[in-house]
Parts: C-alpha cells; structure tokens; sequence
C-alpha cells in the first residue's frame, strides 16, 4: 500500500469513490460530493495494487484548514488502513505550518483523530444518516503523542 498524495489527474476517481460511498452509505446527494472541487482542495490516497482505496481531503475556509472526505472502501476497513491515511495528511498539513485542523467527523473518525490528539468541540448535530461531531486538532497536541 502506498499513502500518499493525489495526483490532480485523480480527481475524478476520488470522486467517484466518495460518491459510491457517502451517497450508498450516509445518504449524502452525489451532487454534494463533487462540490469540493471548487475549494481548491489537497487529496490523499492510499493506493493498492494501482488502485485508490482511500481518501483524506483538506481545504482552506476562511484561513481555516479543514479536513474531511476521509473514506476506504468497505472490502479494506477494519485494517488499520484509515489511521494510517489520517496521519499521513495530518503530518503533510503540519508540516507546511498549518497549527490546527478542523472537521466535522463521524463516529469513527472522531475516535482516529482523538486517538492522535484531536478534541470534540462541540456537541454531534444531525447530518444526513447520522451525526458529525466537530473536533479539533492541533499541531501541538498531535506532535505530543509521537
């Protein structure tokens, strides 16, 4: 497996991959999912086999990093695969000097980014199929635990 940065020739997969997921899944409109784009947003993948089969996207709102689009698909979960992709993107944004990273966040994903320093800062509010949580996560904190 290889984490690593998308290429911009990629997006069109990227989006596909999470359309198949959030809309099959959360329920999220596919025409929600292309929206991104036009943030001018950084992707990263993981990469099997010439593959991508998982991804992290962050963008700026605002002077605010945020951070989020993070899926792997269903035949590949439970493997330590995400943990690993959220990493790989939180130690590439922090190493250009981003200071904190925000999201709002699934279940699961609160737990990844908590286990490497994120915060809840605020309470889960509905989101199509479910709740988002919003967490924090800075630099500070994230480097603390290494």
């Amino acid at each position: 497996m290889i984490f690593r940065r998308a290429y911009a020739d990629e997006i069109e997969k990227i989006i596909t991959l999470q359309s198949n997921i959030f809309h099959t899944e959360q329920g999220i409109p596919e025409d929600d999912v292309a929206e991104f784009v036009s943030r001018n947003p950084i992707c990263w993948c993981v990469e099997l086999n010439g593959e991508i089969i998982g991804t992290a996207i962050a963008w700026k709102e605002n002077e605010i990093v945020h951070w989020g689009r993070f899926v792997v698909i269903p035949s590949m979960r439970g493997q330590k695969i995400g943990p690993k992709l959220a990493r790989c993107s939180f130690a590439d944004l922090f190493s250009e000097g981003v200071e904190e990273i925000h999201m709002t966040a699934r279940d699961t994903t609160v737990k990844i980014v908590c286990d490497m320093g994120g915060e809840v800062v605020g309470e889960p509010q509905p989101f199509y199929n479910g709740n988002v949580t919003p967490v924090v996560l800075k630099k500070e904190n994230y480097l603390s635990l290494k």
